[in-house]
């Protein structure tokens, strides 16, 4: 899967100044969906909620287009 973008293209934006590319995201505690920046290290900031997931976590991972469907939550019956 290509990161990068064009006006045309419905992949994930690029700040090129920054090196961020827009990403969806789901905290790897209760699977909570986010959008999110990936940072050029790899690292995964939530837009909007700095402080991390609102159950807490602050690890977070990105969902690429060949996801089918959220990862298991863990608490999940």
């Amino acid at each position: 899967m290509s990161k990068e973008s064009s006006p045309n293209s419905s992949g994930d934006a690029e700040d090129h100044e920054s090196g961020t590319q827009k990403v969806a995201a789901v905290c790897s505690e209760c699977g909570t969906a986010y959008a999110a920046e990936k940072w050029p290290d790899g690292k995964i900031l939530l837009i909007g909620q700095r402080t991390g997931c609102q159950c807490g976590a602050t690890s977070f991972v990105e969902l690429d287009d060949e996801d089918e469907e959220f990862p298991p939550q863990p608490n999940a019956e």
